[in-house]
């Protein structure tokens, strides 16, 4: 159990007591266990909140995200665009998604309410950049699927999709061909494909989204309310039967007492600690020579992201991994790599109140673009209100040294002269960043290449 220590001999306790200590008990491990799929609805909800989205509406973020939307580890410089379905309610759901033109297209992937990766789409996905009809099936569907559709197949009745808009360059003629594109998806049920529907599609630019997981009481109720919309899996029987000494069980309402509530915030926060301290622990050095990781756990990428090895299930890696981002891919390493860091040089955490140097040497081993993103250790997502979350290689303005490599400040001022490299954190919080590599290239791999590490500065 990961729970607190008794300190006190167990037939000593009250038989009130001793609930308690089962409540939070099981509360830590239940809170473990259901990340993914709490992390699902929290999105979701805000789609229905923040967005006023429904179920087939696509939401999304055509200038790139900023500090306003808030999920796990968000990629600033990509133009996420999100939609939920539910075969529930709808039955089968199409995607209709565009072919890549004008330099433009889409990679991304379904995710069932897990974030277990069904399908990729887009240019390394099943389409290969070609466009088509994507159906999302029901988890009990066993029809012939219609000719022309590429198949989902769902275990979940909620579904995400991610799309994300690839540009060229920032140019205003590449931007353009790349919001075309967009305005050219489609999500709708099947039932309609004869004469589909109008399509929302809700731009996000300026709009506060929360998304990210919140680590108290409202945990367990959303862990609730996800596990009676969703099939119960063979794999989590055990866990279910767990679940009931917290309220919680299919069919059932969710209606915790005062003790019963402050036992499950207070799980929470212990789960939420050990996921913290479990990304840093489980994170492998990426080059021997560096401080810079592989920020997820290994047994996502060589489980497919489905975490299921020969014997067990990980349970952790997979909340570890989930606590700090969504929509992992079919495939990973294709579209793109990444490696992060939460130590400086000396092998110090980051810390907001310092002021730091990042050196990316020329050549960097991509075929499209690099970025560098800030993010909040205690949240996983970017720093509320900041206006300086990220650098990449498209920016413009990003200035390079003669040898065309580049210097990043990172702290709480810029220093003179290099405000278009700087990246703002505020002081007394704990931070962390992903280096992302879009096209990589064998060079990364083969670790002909280096990145610096990060260096504390006067």
């Amino acid at each position: 159990m990961t729970g607190s220590v008794l300190t006190e001999e167990p037939t000593s306790l009250s038989s009130e007591a001793l609930a308690e200590r089962t409540v939070r008990r099981r509360g830590v491990d239940a809170a473990i266990w259901g990340v993914p799929i709490v992390s699902f609805d929290s999105m979701r909800q805000g789609y229905f909140r923040d967005a006023q989205a429904k179920y087939n509406d696509l939401i999304w973020w055509p200038k790139g995200t900023d500090s306003k939307a808030q999920a796990l580890t968000p990629n600033t410089t990509l133009r996420y665009i999100i939609g939920f379905m539910n075969t529930a309610v709808d039955g089968p759901v199409v995607l209709d998604l565009p072919a890549e033109s004008g330099g433009a297209g889409f990679f991304g992937t379904f995710n069932d309410a897990w974030w277990e990766p069904i399908v990729d789409l887009g240019s390394v996905g099943e389409d290969e950049g070609k466009g088509g009809k994507y159906l999302v099936l029901p988890p009990d569907y066993k029809d012939d699927v219609p000719a022309g559709y590429i198949p989902v197949r769902s275990r979940t009745n909620n579904v995400f999709v991610l799309p994300r808009s690839i540009v060229a360059s920032n140019s205003e003629a590449d931007v353009r061909a790349g919001d075309d594109l967009v305005k050219q998806i489609r999500l709708y049920p099947l039932r309609q494909a004869a004469n589909p529907p109008p399509q929302r599609l809700i731009d996000m630019t300026g709009i506060l989204y929360d998304g990210l997981i919140p680590y108290d009481s409202g945990y367990f109720t959303s862990l609730a309310r996800m596990l009676n919309e969703e099939p119960v899996q063979v794999r989590d029987l055990q866990q279910m039967g767990m679940l009931r000494a917290l309220g919680i069980g299919k069919g059932q309402a969710f209606t915790p007492d005062t003790p019963t509530s402050d036992a499950l915030a207070s799980a929470a926060a212990e789960a939420h600690a050990w996921l913290m301290d479990g990304l840093v622990r489980v994170s492998a050095i990426f080059w021997p020579d560096r401080t810079w990781v592989f920020p997820c756990p290994a047994a996502g990428p060589e489980s497919r992201f489905h975490w299921v090895f020969d014997g067990y299930f990980d349970v952790d890696s997979r909340a570890i991994g989930l606590a700090s981002f969504f929509s992992p891919p079919v495939t990973f390493g294709q579209g793109a790599d990444y490696v992060g860091a939460f130590v400086d040089s000396a092998g110090q955490p980051l810390s907001g109140e310092n002021s730091y140097r990042l050196h990316v040497p020329a050549n960097v081993p991509v075929e499209q673009f690099w970025s560098l993103t800030i993010y909040d250790r205690q949240t996983w997502g970017l720093f509320r209100g900041s206006t300086r979350v990220a650098l990449d290689s498209l920016d413009e303005n990003l200035q390079k040294n003669a040898d065309g490599s580049v210097d990043i400040y990172i702290g709480p001022e810029a220093p003179a002269g290099q405000e278009s490299n700087w990246l703002f954190t505020p002081a007394g919080k704990a931070w962390w960043t992903w280096f992302r590599l879009y096209g990589p290239t064998p060079a990364l791999h083969e670790k002909t290449w280096k990145l610096s590490d990060i260096e504390k500065v006067a």
